[in-house]
């Protein structure tokens, strides 16, 4: 029955076409057909190599998503890889790299089953031996010694300590304007009962060569801000991601960054707060558009899609599209995966980023609207380099339709072809 109903489904996503760029302002880069660890050597290759990227006294917080597991979080080796590359650059590297992240399960999500760091991976690991991301880190960690960190962002919601600023020691700033700290908030325009407002919020910890970072402001020794080069990492997935939002990529990946306690209208509630949920979606390209212009912009978003997924972040249906992308641009990095990876593979019409209607469309649209990247593809370079073939592909080629697995567990199943026919 399962089979038969989607051999009668029209694809939507045969239509989609490449517009041509013209006088492009930002540049995605995209590696496919290749193993994570060579489709990761290509893409730092073609933005000019790491030390164009990282320079060699850089303090790296690399922020993946760690919520989930498999297709859900970034794939490991090309995580690996790329922290390969940064520790062992030509000339040596002096600097430290940090793996931070919220995952916003409690007070020690390294011990969470419902998280990626203790939850083994059935796929998208590809590194013998290493299961998940508790094992990844730690064997970063003896390989790389006190050049190497891993830290927890903790809501303060879970235990975590409200600061002020770095001499207080490790926890979340909330600009809320009290305490000397700015009011750095995201409104939703309205007046009256339905008037509600975000604050930023961003972490301050210690490495574990003992330096504070302060996120926002840089690092911190000696009761003084040091100008030693912060640089920030967002290291992400691609999958579907519920009705009210459609796609998790790099935009959304920043609400692993911020504190999601509930004292304000946290980064996750505002947006999705009306009724039905995610009436207002657009207000996530908002929030993160006012975090990137008022807090910390991104110095480089990767996203890798070795696996994605169509109904789940961790069971099939999956597609196996073996690319990663990259792009000092987060909206036309999102645009590009969910259009030309997600959208391809899905056919599932709230992917598709040129649908007015689509959550997709208003959370990137409106993050772009306000300053936070480029949403107009004729305004964006894209160059995709294919290892199978060796060579660039032409604009024709950028489409990738991969085949599909799809499981045996009905519920998943069911909801795919729910979100398929436009029924949810």
């Amino acid at each position: 029955m399962i089979g038969a109903s989607f051999l009668a489904l029209s694809s939507l996503a045969s239509s989609v076409r490449r517009k041509p760029a013209k006088n492009p302002v930002s540049t995605v880069y995209r590696a496919v057909n290749g193993s994570p660890r060579e489709n990761m050597n290509k893409l730092v290759e073609m933005l000019g190599g790491i030390s164009k990227i990282i320079g060699p006294e850089d303090v790296v917080v690399i922020k993946p998503n760690v919520q989930w597991w498999n297709q859900g979080a970034p794939n490991l080796a090309a995580l690996k890889r790329f922290i390969e590359l940064i520790l062992e650059m030509p000339g040596g590297f002096k600097g430290e790299v940090v793996i931070a992240e919220n995952c916003h399960r409690g007070s020690s999500p390294w011990l969470s089953e419902n998280a990626g760091w203790a939850h083994v991976f059935e796929r998208n690991s590809d590194i013998a031996g290493i299961r998940n991301f508790n094992d990844l880190t730690g064997s970063l960690k003896k390989k790389y010694g006190e050049r190497y960190s891993t830290r927890h962002w903790i809501d303060v919601g879970a235990g975590a300590r409200r600061v002020f600023g770095p001499k207080d020691g490790d926890g979340y700033v909330y600009c809320d304007g009290t305490g000397g700290v700015p009011l750095l908030s995201c409104s939703n325009g309205m007046a009256g009962e339905k008037s509600r407002t975000t604050i930023m919020t961003y972490p301050i910890f210690k490495t574990d060569k003992g330096k504070t970072v302060d996120f926002k402001n840089g690092i911190w020794e000696k009761g003084a801000y040091t100008g030693q080069p912060l640089r920030f990492i967002n290291f992400a997935a691609l999958n579907n991601h519920s009705i009210s939002c459609g796609a998790t990529s790099a935009i959304k990946n920043y609400l692993g960054v911020v504190d999601l306690s509930e004292r304000h209208y946290n980064f996750h509630t505002f947006p999705l707060s009306e009724e039905p949920p995610g009436e207002q979606v657009e207000l996530l390209g908002a929030e993160v558009a006012g975090f990137v212009k008022s807090v910390r912009k991104a110095d480089l978003n990767i996203t890798t899609a070795e696996w994605i997924g169509l109904a789940s972040r961790t069971e099939p249906p999956v597609a196996r599209t073996r690319a990663i992308l990259a792009s000092t641009d987060p909206v036309a990095l999102d645009y590009h995966a969910t259009k030309y990876l997600l959208f391809a593979n899905s056919d599932i019409a709230h992917h598709n980023p040129d649908l007015a209607k689509s959550p997709v469309h208003k959370y990137l649209s409106r993050c772009a609207k306000d300053g936070g990247g480029v949403f107009d593809e004729e305004k964006v370079e894209v160059r995709s380099y294919d290892i199978k073939q060796g060579r660039l592909q032409k604009d024709e080629e950028l489409l990738l339709v991969v085949e599909k697995v799809w499981g045996t567990n009905p519920k998943i199943l069911t909801k795919y072809f729910a979100l398929r026919l436009g029924v949810i």
